[in-house]
């Protein structure tokens, strides 16, 4: 997925694909079904929610849009940086890297049948950047380039398929974008929980996976990298697509993200947790009895859920609605807080009762696979993720849409302990300074607070007596998922 073909945004879908009588018009249906996965919201485990969210690396998407022409011809998109070009520029990777005999026919095949595959001439140059047989099958990828722009081209066959069978294959996709870290779908005709991924980088830069990861009582997500034994690519099987990826070149951390398609992590078709297993995403007796409430809830536990096993945070008892009802009292949708039973640990704020998009960053740096797509005056459900360090005080960003992105708000929405009537933001190197002060309402109090901002939140009851108190904490600005950055500094 390319950041333009995203996001929105750390799914596993595999789609099985059958040859058509017409290989194009299979082409084409696939890349509308990404469009319209992209458009959905937030991502695949939902089944309205959870598929999306990452950022950076992309899973490469197939076709020219919509209905094409019978001229259509792919013809790639603009190389708009050096680390583009190293990535072409870099020597074969994968198991059959070393056959230059297999190497060289395969480039004059994918040269001599550029039109068959609808490749422009305007794309000269030819190479292959990958060739594969350690997942089980062949796993070809080739760029078609010129100096100032370039397209992919990946197909997929059994184990020892001749070089000109591997050309004709349906299972694949032509146009698509190269990036820094490409992120290439690595299953062949399995299931959607059988989805893995190809992450490619420049030659000599370190490619390292975290699948598991803790949240300390600061609220800071740790983990413990480990680089790949191929140093400048990865290819994970399903049972491994979950956590984080990070990409270091030249010593710098360049790209860092939930692994796989965060797209699809947070829209629910084909995720595990799904619309009709609403009831199992929270524990009997944890939601509202309200009716109007009640999905809410229920599709925030589908999202906490998900977003935990896709981040490759550490399984937690069933989550817990820690406050719902509507942000306004009024006419926006329902909302609902969830969170561990503990109190403390990771959070998520669902707003509404659907499908959705996953915030990530406020309004200054929301990035394209934030968009609500084609579909911004929809009725969308919106996520955003938080980290709890107080057992008794909750305090999670308020997502909205802006500029047709989904983004995190100055609205700050705090959960106190039962009994509090006021919430205060005080300066945290001035204790005696209110930043921002909300009374309570419906259980909560929704604060106007700058993102980021130093502050203490402080729960306190009618006589004046502080109830609970807790530091805010979130990154000042950039993305990230459960206070952990996101990173893409190519």
């Amino acid at each position: 997925m390319s950041v333009d073909e995203l996001r929105t945004g750390l799914a596993r879908i595999a789609e099985s694909v059958v040859p058509d009588e017409d290989p194009y018009g299979r082409l084409l249906r696939h890349a509308r079904r990404r469009r319209r996965r992209r458009f959905a919201g937030l991502g695949a485990a939902m089944a309205g929610l959870l598929a999306a969210a990452l950022l950076g690396p992309v899973t490469l998407g197939a076709g020219s849009g919509g209905q094409p022409s019978d001229d259509w011809v792919a013809t790639g998109y603009p190389i708009t940086s050096d680390w583009e070009r190293r990535l072409i520029n870099s020597p074969t990777r994968g198991s059959l890297a070393g056959d230059r005999g297999l190497i060289a026919e395969l480039t004059r095949l994918f040269d001599r049948n550029r039109a068959e595959l609808r490749v422009s001439e305007s794309l000269p140059e030819v190479k292959v950047l990958y060739a594969d047989e350690s997942a089980g099958f062949r796993q070809v990828l080739v760029v078609y380039h010129s100096d100032t722009a370039a397209a992919l081209v990946e197909r997929k066959s059994p184990t020892g398929t001749p070089p000109q069978q591997s050309l004709h294959s349906y299972t694949g996709f032509v146009n698509g974008r190269v990036i820094p870290f490409s992120v290439i779908d690595a299953s062949y005709l399995q299931g959607p929980q059988a989805q893995g991924f190809l992450g490619l980088a420049p030659a000599g830069c370190i490619v390292s996976v975290a699948d598991g990861a803790v949240v300390g009582a600061d609220g800071v997500v740790r983990r413990r990298w480990e680089a790949s034994s191929t140093r400048d690519y990865v290819v994970l099987d399903a049972s491994r697509v979950r956590g984080w990826w990070r990409v270091e070149c030249e010593g710098q951390v360049r790209f860092e993200g939930p692994v796989g398609d965060r797209t699809d992590v947070i829209r629910g078709e084909g995720g595990r947790y799904q619309p009709t297993e609403l009831a199992d995403a929270l524990s009997d007796g944890a939601t509202s009895r309200r009716t109007d409430a009640w999905r809410a809830e229920r599709w925030g536990g589908v999202s906490y859920r998900t977003l935990m096993d896709m981040t490759g945070l550490p399984a937690t008892p069933d989550p817990v609605v820690r406050w719902s009802g509507r942000l306004d009292g009024g006419g926006k949708p329902e909302a609902a807080v969830i969170g561990p039973a503990s109190g403390t640990g990771p959070l998520v704020l669902q707003v509404g009762a659907q499908g959705g998009l996953l915030a990530l960053a406020k309004a200054g740096d929301a990035a394209s696979d934030e968009a609500a797509g084609d579909l911004p005056n929809a009725k969308v459900s919106l996520v955003a993720t938080a980290v709890a360090t107080s057992a008794t005080l909750a305090a999670v960003r308020v997502p909205a849409i802006s500029d047709g992105h989904a983004v995190l708000t100055n609205q700050l929405l705090v959960v106190p302990p039962p009994g509090a009537t006021r919430v205060d933001a005080v300066v945290a190197e001035a204790p005696g300074e209110v930043r921002a002060s909300e009374d309570v309402r419906s259980g909560a109090a929704v604060l106007t607070l700058d993102v980021g901002a130093n502050v203490t939140l402080r729960a306190l009851d009618r006589s004046g007596a502080l109830l609970a108190s807790a530091p805010l904490r979130e990154p000042v600005d950039g993305r990230y998922i459960f206070n952990e950055p996101l990173v893409n500094a190519w």
